[in-house]
């Protein structure tokens, strides 16, 4: 009688495995078929929404939470110039500041692919800068005057800094002093 009654608890056991496997397959079966179904149009509806393009943008935002563009001027190989946008981490200054420390630091990779280049003496640093009455003092170093146009220098400086909707001229001012520039800049 012990047999006997092992033998169906065996058997018993056996078929709740099996039943319990057969249930396995079928939802493994049913959730093969939804996702197959319905993958592609939950992925052509969130292409659709502008969705992926927005977090690509909030997460694009949030890498240059620190940068800011700069809008600045370059001569390009063939003598024309241009305006580029170039990324420039926030230094604490003022935009102008900024922007003027990133057009003295010359092109970057992307402009120079571009065959950008810059008249000002790469030895040319910023002492100060200063708005008033919407007149931008640039105030350089002495190696500015040392750059080898200084007319296409001092035009680079002039069209980054009217590039402000603010600033109606600028000055130039070289180691604090009013720069004594040629007359036909």
């Amino acid at each position: 009688m012990q047999d006997n009654e092992e033998e169906q608890k065996k058997t018993n056991s056996t078929k709740g495995g099996n039943h319990t496997l057969a249930i396995f397959g079928i939802w493994l079966l049913f959730t093969a078929i939804v996702l197959a179904v319905g993958f592609p149009i939950v992925r052509d509806s969130i292409r659709q929404s502008g969705v992926l393009t927005l977090l690509k943008t909030a997460r694009d935002t949030t890498q240059t939470k620190n940068q800011q563009q700069a809008k600045v001027w370059f001569y390009l190989s063939d003598g024309s110039i241009r305006e580029f946008a170039q990324v420039q981490g926030q230094q604490g200054g003022s935009v102008y500041h900024d922007t003027f420390e990133n057009l003295l630091s010359g092109p970057g990779l992307l402009a120079l692919k571009e065959g950008a280049i810059s008249s000002i003496n790469a030895k040319t640093t910023l002492l100060g800068i200063t708005l008033s009455n919407k007149v931008l003092y640039i105030d350089l170093s002495k190696h500015f005057l040392e750059s080898q146009n200084l007319k296409k220098a001092y035009e680079q400086l002039k069209r980054t800094g009217k590039g402000f909707s603010q600033i109606k001229d600028i000055v130039l001012l070289i180691e604090g002093a009013q720069a004594a520039l040629p007359d036909d800049l």
